[in-house]
């Protein structure tokens, strides 16, 4: 007469080999409806117990949560670059628009004071006629000149830049304003500023912070690039 084989113990299972088994047999609680009834499940923090069928909507409820938060913030993304986008749209009209350099250089501060929530503007060109940019809000600098050395990093990567910059380099671009700058955004105009420097300062801290992305500044950059060349040369 052959043993009685004894049931298994739960030591002997083991948690693992219980889960395995499940999601190698999802039809499991089909065949055994009977068991699925008699599981119960603490119910979080309150010692009380729940069906799984209970525990498991609230875990769809929980996920159905989690989901709608990041559609609300995929929607507020798009929203956001939607914004960014006819910002850009409009900058693009003016530069297109514009006759000559100073109506140009005199639009572009209007529109990203406006447009873009700038509070200083400051547009340095390192090519152009200098009479020719008297009482538009752009200054004519050699590129050799000293005191774009504390540029050099910037004009070499030739990639725009947020955050908080040092006093020297607040004082050349914005001059008495450099004080009420808290942050700003440094643009390159033509490849490795080969053209100059477009900085937008802004007396938050936090409007033009390090984690911004660069992707619409760099626009930014080609845009007012495309349309200086032509009448800087």
């Amino acid at each position: 007469m052959s043993e009685r084989k004894q049931p298994a113990t739960r030591a002997e299972l083991g948690d693992d080999s219980v889960a395995e088994y499940l999601v190698d047999n999802p039809d499991f609680f089909m065949r055994r409806p009977e068991v699925l009834g008699k599981l119960k499940v603490p119910h979080g923090g309150t010692g009380s117990a729940v069906s799984l069928i209970e525990k498991q909507v609230d875990v769809l409820r929980a996920q159905n949560r989690g989901l709608e938060r990041k559609l609300v913030d995929l929607i507020e993304v798009a929203r956001g670059n939607d914004a960014a986008i006819e910002r850009i749209h409009q900058l693009a009209l003016l530069l297109m628009e514009a006759p000559e350099l100073p109506e140009l250089l005199g639009g572009l501060q209007d529109v990203l004071r406006s447009r873009f929530l700038a509070d200083e503007v400051a547009i340095l060109l390192f090519a152009g006629d200098a009479k020719v940019l008297e009482g538009s809000p752009a200054r004519r600098l050699e590129r050799d000149d000293p005191a774009l050395g504390q540029f050099a990093n910037f004009i070499k990567t030739g990639r725009p830049h947020c955050g908080r910059l040092r006093p020297p380099q607040l004082e050349l671009l914005f001059g008495a304003k450099a004080e009420t700058i808290g942050s700003c955004a440094l643009i390159p105009l033509g490849p490795r500023a080969e053209l100059g420097l477009l900085a937008v300062g802004a007396r938050s801290e936090h409007q033009f912070a390090p984690t911004l992305g660069t992707v619409y500044l760099t626009h930014i950059g080609e845009l007012v690039s495309a349309a200086l060349e032509p009448l800087l040369r």
